[in-house]
């Protein structure tokens, strides 16, 4: 790898670890924010199904833009995406208590935050079709590293301070992604709204009803991987309910999340070594069933120490899954369609957190947290099965 390959990779990884540190704010302790603010845990299921939502829309038609356009690049997109969530997080700093207009902005916020992920991955594979080699798996370790350490320290301060800090923390990761966004866009040398690939794109991407007729096996695919992720963040939307149940409080939540990030960053950045030897259908069937071992595992644990225990699964389901999709993709999807087949995947995880957010809230008010977490365990399984019998090696498009 060259000097300047490697420069462009560190600020790459540089891009993913505050995104993730933002994803920390936005999404990890969304719970912990909005039940200050004074909403139920129906009505916070409510918000963040909604922010999922428009995210799980916003982001398929991103993707087509980013395929089919000319003008408009990864770039322009994240710039946009930022500075809506740059903006949204001075209003919650600016407008306290709970405001009317606090449930819309905060979906909007989710939503603007979830898109982004699709985006960066799209960037790491237009950035290796203008000869730039990228280390995707090290870079998406290098986010849960960033994670740990944030989680820890947001667990620590809203717990003696409160969680009225926490958009401050979310404008700070805005900040520093839109700072190494724009040193990796100067050292590409391109303008901040395109990428160095965006001159080549075919206009003959397809359409998102013919992308899913000629690709159904990695929709069923997606379908399995949006089961397993229904039961993913029942645990992790609503962990705070998790940890209490466990005799735990925010700083325990904070220690779980950071301890979850950890395990994710030695698969994450083997994965690529690890591709060499075996499948990539086989290490996501392989995820597949450790999904649901965890699941279950966190539904049966009655104490923290139990949780941790269970969240050891971690760094055989979350951190492998994470890049065998994106390498799925790379591999089974044409190149015209990456943007799209990159978007339906993140998107597929965001479906399972869509259904998490809005009955999980509604089951964590009836039901025990243990029961609920059956249910997702229940779930889970279900998702793994689809995942083993759909993940399957096929010929990539022409």
């Amino acid at each position: 790898m060259t000097q300047r390959q490697g420069s462009l990779n560190l600020q790459y990884a540089a891009v993913q670890g505050f995104y993730w540190m933002g994803i920390c704010v936005c999404i990890s302790f969304a719970a912990v924010f909005l039940q200050h603010r004074g909403y139920s845990n129906s009505a916070l299921g409510f918000v963040m199904a909604c922010g999922n939502i428009a995210g799980f829309l916003l982001s398929p038609v991103l993707a087509a833009l980013v395929d089919r356009s000319q003008r408009v690049g990864v770039f322009s997109c994240l710039w946009a995406l930022l500075l809506l969530q740059g903006l949204l997080l001075l209003f919650f700093r600016l407008v306290p208590g709970r405001s009317a207009l606090l449930p819309l902005a905060y979906c909007l916020y989710m939503a603007a935050a979830i898109a982004v992920n699709p985006m960066i991955t799209q960037l790491s594979l237009e950035l290796e079709k203008s000869g730039v080699q990228i280390n995707y798996g090290a870079a998406r370790g290098t986010g849960s590293i960033a994670f740990a350490p944030m989680a820890l320290l947001l667990g620590a301060v809203t717990e003696r301070f409160g969680p009225e800090l926490l958009p401050i923390a979310g404008l700070a990761c805005v900040f520093f992604q839109c700072a190494m966004l724009l040193a990796l866009s100067l050292q590409l040398r391109v303008p901040a709204g395109q990428t160095a690939a965006s001159g080549k794109k075919s206009t003959e991407a397809s359409s998102l009803p013919e992308f899913i007729r000629k690709n159904r096996r990695f929709c069923f695919l997606m379908l399995g991987v949006a089961l397993l992720f229904f039961a993913h963040y029942l645990v992790n939307n609503y962990l705070i309910n998790v940890v209490r149940n466990a005799g735990g409080n925010a700083a325990s939540m904070g220690g779980l999340n950071a301890f979850m990030a950890l395990m994710e960053v030695p698969a994450m950045f083997l994965y690529d070594r690890l591709s060499r030897r075996f499948s990539c259908p086989g290490t996501l069937r392989f995820a597949a069933v450790f999904f649901a071992l965890k699941a279950l595992c966190i539904a049966l644990s009655a104490s923290m120490g139990a949780l941790y225990a269970a969240h050891l699964l971690q760094a055989f389901s979350f951190a492998v899954i994470t890049p065998a999709c994106v390498r799925y993709v790379n591999l089974y999807i044409d190149s015209r369609d990456s943007a799209k087949g990159q978007s339906i995947s993140y998107g597929m995880t965001t479906l399972g957190s869509i259904f998490a957010s809005s009955l999980g809230g509604l089951m964590f008010d009836k039901l025990s947290v243990g029961a609920t977490l059956l249910v997702g365990a229940a779930v889970s399984a279900l998702g793994a099965a689809v995942c083993l019998s759909f993940s399957k090696s096929q010929k990539r498009s022409a």
